[in-house]
């Protein structure tokens, strides 16, 4: 009988060993299949999310191209998520015949937002063949990749990096920089017990830039800005740089606002002229009264 017993008792222990020892191969295997699964996803999310903005229109009306980028976050318990969106117009090839190549290309409405519903998370994209009027409505709408938890877009000007973008007034961005985060969970699941997977990805643009008179109200408001000029010069200030024409703003060593200025950042340099740096690039106004011209960039207007 105490044979027995110990025997038992020896068996009951390997078997507990064995069950514990499943258990963590179990675990293991669930975790690892999770971290697999979410960065799929988020590879997934990302190559789709590339491959459309790689096919940007780029034209110089910027009527006939668009990029429209919003920057908006949710929280989730103690967790914020970035869940922007973006709207483009792009081209696609699309094979039309069953041979080795052949394709047709057509322009799309194509945006892209995060949206959450009884299933969880998911990367939706909506297309609309053609752009016409109303760019932000019509068309397919689909959930494209499951599991995404957090979509980052940020463009760039060259110098920074902007969490919201309208070509409308800025012209096309340089590059987008595109961060995807998705989870490993199944279909009803919290996506937040199990693992995530951040991947990120930079899209270089051949940009068009920002329509002259946006251009040239900007520089106006950073002149009246740098040289304390009051409301009723800012008419004088636009005719002025639409015409070419020097601004009617203090030169020599005459008293600068508050702070001074600097010659790295835009302000008076040991030349003899005035520099300022603007979003359409570096302007450069000459004290002995001659045309200010703008530079500093491809494309810039003398």
């Amino acid at each position: 009988m105490v044979e027995f017993i110990l025997a038992a008792v020896l068996l009951a222990l390997v078997l507990l060993a064995m069950t514990v020892a499943m258990q963590q191969v179990v675990k293991s295997r669930n975790q690892t299949r999770g971290r697999i699964d979410a960065h799929m996803r988020a590879d997934a999310a990302v190559r789709l999310i590339r491959r459309d903005l790689v096919s940007l229109l780029r034209r110089e009306d910027l009527y006939y191209t668009r990029v429209l980028l919003e920057d908006q976050v949710v929280q989730q318990g103690n967790d914020i998520f970035d869940r922007d969106s973006i709207l483009v117009f792009n081209n696609r090839l699309q094979a039309t015949r069953d041979i080795e190549y052949n394709g047709d290309g057509l322009e799309f409405e194509t945006q892209y937002r995060i949206e959450t519903d009884d299933f969880g998370p998911a990367l939706w994209q909506r297309r609309d063949a053609m752009p016409d009027a109303f760019p932000r409505g019509g068309g397919i709408i689909s959930p494209a990749v499951e599991g995404i938890v957090s979509l980052q877009i940020e463009a760039w000007n060259g110098t920074s990096w902007f969490d919201q973008w309208d070509s409308d007034e800025e012209g096309l961005p340089w590059a987008f920089r595109v961060t995807v985060e998705a989870t490993g969970a199944a279909l009803g699941q919290d996506p937040m017990d199990h693992p995530l997977a951040v991947l990120r990805t930079v899209v270089p643009v051949d940009r068009s830039r920002m329509p002259l008179e946006v251009a040239d109200a900007r520089l106006a408001d950073d002149i009246m800005d740098r040289f304390g000029l009051g409301q009723e010069q800012y008419d004088a200030v636009v005719e002025a740089i639409a015409s070419g024409n020097p601004p009617p703003i203090p030169r020599g060593s005459g008293e600068l606002p508050a702070g001074g200025l600097d010659a790295g950042s835009g302000g008076v340099s040991a030349g003899g002229s005035t520099t300022i740096d603007t979003p359409a690039g570096k302007v450069t106004i000459p004290d002995d009264g001659s045309a200010p011209s703008l530079g500093g960039g491809a494309g810039g207007r003398q």
